[in-house]
């Protein structure tokens, strides 16, 4: 006979259409009711595991907290989630998913003496497809989920082994229709004659299962109360899915482009903490792990989703804000800290000043940065040429560009192309070269033509083909754009299929040259619309296979999403996920982009757009969507209401355009550029230049380097990123460490008195 096995759950957002204070007070109900339930019924079972929303009862009502704590020792309270809350899984980086398990099953064992073996993620919007291969190596186990709802996506069977692309797996089952108040509503979804897997119990806001579905549980003859570990210990799968899990509700992939780049800009802050810190020797790991822990919170789906109300993302904001503020605090701390012990390449009285470039990358780096250094009032005023130069005296070619001060020779700003090693720094002396550059316009505004490149704009100003300068090669054709699409759809897109008719684009403006030299030109579009400016800063360098783009939109309109256009030949593409990536086929509704999207010889490496379609040869990224805030289209509503709207206001981002090289390589040295500290001349024991740790592959990436979570040592992450097997080195100081990698394959190992061990995301 079929069976229901009852999960007595509280899906409970400590954000969504409140905020945390708010749910906060919903939740010591919640719990309250569910332990008094405990005590009505011995057979009753409760399955909730959120460690920060624990934290809240454990520092509000202490009492509360033990019982918990008694009923978990019991086996009548299960902590099924595993992670630290139940996040968005493909707009955070996939280092960050590694921290849902390690701080979450950190917790669980400090406070519990427990590990999940469960993670219950039901109602995320989709599920990347290397999840299974980090949720196991945090030690889970299995993988409950709602989303894609059989509409958007049929599966062989409910439950199934999930496998990532290395090989690895986990055991996971979809529960249908798993938000009903009255639990036999639920039972709806599951026709099959498989046992069924059902979540019960009030949802959302708070509010444990009810007297009455308790009762009728416990007399109905096809139904068990259970735990979600339970299920999964009592059926095994009989089918396979490799791949990643997509909902067809693609709003959360587009929403608030803000949050999620805020959210980006804090992960890359604290990686970089951690391996300054290291390189230092300055042991901050407790305030790192507290920043971590302020970003894994607005991970949750509903925040990072953009699928929140607007008050709530003051407090995202301003938590964010926190984590980056004292990430970037700790990394100044500790790289200076190293820097005053550098031997300069500058000396008294003939330098004024040393750059020391500073790339926490696992990888070299090579590519353009921009430095401003001081002048009046310690030297005499000055505004001409500025060049480089390394203790061995070879000179670097430097572009003065505008300051961002406006006070001319107060202060000089320059752009340079500098080699900088994998960890580790390079030290340039400042020369001021007497040389006046002359400014002209150029002849034709509407071409540009590099060593490499060679980009032409139409008359309405926008990109119309990249060439390869030297073979005359088509790389691209149309290229970035501006479209605006009619948008129906509420915060989810739960109502609609897709966007709607073409609203057109934008009226051209004209060019301005912002910059021009011999190593860079800038040149700035204006568009308008009705209610929508944008502006487009195009900037081309002398010799790369790239070019950037700075958009600022000024956006007025609601209902509408704006994407950037590019044409494209190539029916299958392959865009970064999570810690990995895949091919995909076309897709009209909008999907997540992670780090970069490929298509052909063009990669297109954003750092604050999260979501493109593609469709007819077009692969068009969105840079922002603007429903009302919190609108879940339950019902008629008036939109001409004065509702809250997502992304209106000024919105601004960046991408690069990339023709050949590696993709993660391009992504990071684009979203985490090496730092740049203008230094004083010292004598110092250290090198001009030096590294601490590399890879030795450029078919593998370090993902993180840092203290271990207890105990001495070094911790590193290291990932396959070509899909092949082969062995990298992984260097620290002097010694050498061979890792073999499996396609695919993330590698934790811990250095420990010149001793390396594999060990898994957990660190035991």
């Amino acid at each position: 006979m079929k069976t229901y096995y009852m999960i007595g759950n509280t899906h409970f957002d400590p954000v969504w259409l409140w905020r945390w204070d708010e749910a906060m007070a919903s939740i010591r109900a919640t719990f309250r009711s569910a332990l008094e339930r405990m005590k009505e019924d011995p057979d009753f079972v409760y399955s909730f595991c959120t460690p920060p929303v624990f934290e809240w009862i454990r520092n509000t009502d202490p009492s509360m907290y033990e019982e918990i704590r008694e009923r978990v020792k019991e086996g009548r309270w299960e902590l099924a989630e595993g992670w630290w809350v139940q996040p968005d899984c493909y707009s955070a980086s996939g280092e960050s998913y590694v921290r849902q398990g390690l701080y979450g099953q950190r917790y669980l064992w400090a406070h519990f003496e427990k590990r999940a073996d469960t993670v219950f993620n039901i109602d995320s919007f989709g599920h990347s497809p290397m999840l299974p291969q980090i949720l196991a190596k945090c030690g889970i186990r299995n993988y409950c989920f709602v989303r894609p709802e059989r509409k958007h996506k049929i599966l062989e069977r409910a439950l199934f082994e999930w496998r990532s692309p290395d090989g690895a797996s986990v055991r996971a089952y979809r529960t249908e229709a798993a938000y009903e108040k009255n639990w036999r509503d639920s039972l709806s979804g599951h026709q099959t004659e498989e046992d069924a897997l059902i979540v019960y119990g009030v949802t959302d806001h708070g509010g444990a299962p009810t007297k009455r579905a308790i009762r009728e549980i416990r007399e109905a003859e096809d139904a068990c109360f259970s735990t979600v570990s339970g299920f999964f210990a009592t059926h095994t799968p009989t089918s396979v899915y490799e791949g990643e899990l997509l909902t067809g509700d693609f709003g959360p992939y587009a929403n608030d482009s803000d949050i999620k780049r805020r959210n980006r800009v804090a992960e890359y802050a604290l990686l970089n903490a951690e391996r300054a810190t290291l390189i230092a020797g300055q042991d901050r790991r407790d305030v790192i792990r507290a920043g971590w822990q302020d970003v894994l919170f607005n991970q949750f789906h509903d925040i990072l989703g953009g699928a929140s109300i607007k008050d709530a993302y003051v407090d995202a904001e301003n938590m964010l804000g926190r984590a980056t503020a004292t990430a970037n605090e700790l990394t100044q701390f500790a790289l200076q800290s190293v820097t005053r012990r550098i031997n300069t390449p500058g000396r008294n009285p003939d330098t004024a000043w040393n750059l020391v470039l500073w790339n926490l990358s696992g990888r070299s780096f090579d590519g353009y940065l921009e430095a401003e250094v001081q002048w009046a009032h310690e030297f005499d005023w000055y505004d001409g040429g500025i060049a480089l130069e390394d203790a061995d005296g070879n000179r670097i070619a430097a572009q003065v560009v505008r300051e961002k001060s406006v006070i001319p020779r107060f202060r000089s700003r320059f752009i340079f192309r500098a080699e900088v090693p994998p960890v580790g720094y390079r030290a340039l002396r400042v020369v001021q070269t007497g040389e006046r550059a002359e400014k002209g316009i150029p002849s034709d505004l509407f071409r540009v033509h590099t060593d490499v490149l060679d980009v032409r704009f139409s008359e309405s100003g926008e990109i119309t083909s990249v060439t390869d300068a030297v073979s005359g090669r088509v790389l691209s054709g149309a290229l970035l754009c501006p479209r605006v699409y009619r948008d129906d759809g509420d915060t989810w897109a739960f109502n609609v299929d897709s966007y709607g008719e073409s609203l057109g684009g934008f009226a051209f403006s004209g060019f301005t040259v912002t910059e021009d030299g011999d190593l860079m030109r800038e040149i700035k579009g204006e568009y308008r619309r009705e209610d929508a400016r944008l502006e487009m800063y195009y900037r081309f360098y002398k010799d790369t296979s790239y070019f950037d783009v700075r958009y600022r939109v000024n956006w007025e309109e609601k209902h509408a999403v704006l994407k950037l256009e590019c044409e494209t030949d190539n029916a299958v593409h392959v865009a970064a996920v999570p810690a990995g990536e895949i091919r995909r086929e076309a897709c009209s509704t909008d999907v997540p982009l992670g780090a970069w999207v490929r298509a052909g010889e063009m990669t297109l490496i954003p750092n604050a757009a999260f979501a493109y379609s593609a469709l007819d040869g077009c692969l068009a990224v969105t840079l922002l969507r603007s429903p009302i805030y919190g609108d879940l289209r339950i019902g008629e509503i008036d939109l001409d209401t004065d509702y809250d709207i997502i992304d209106r206001g000024i919105v601004e981002g960046g991408m690069r355009v990339s023709f050949g090289g590696d993709a993660w390589r391009s992504a990071e040295a684009f979203c985490n550029p090496p730092t740049v500290i203008v230094e004083s001349n010292h004598r110092g024991e250290l090198a001009p230049s030096g590294s601490f740790y590399s890879l030795d592959s450029s078919q593998a990436e370090l993902m993180a380097l840092k203290y271990p979570e207890d105990g001495e040592g070094v911790v590193a992450r290291v990932r396959e990123t070509s899909g092949t097997s082969h062995t990298v080195t992984l260097k620290a100081g002097e010694r050498e460490y061979p890792l073999s990698l499996l396609p695919y394959e993330i590698k934790t190992v811990r250095l420990c008195d010149d001793v390396l061990r594999e060990t898994n995301m957990l660190e035991d």
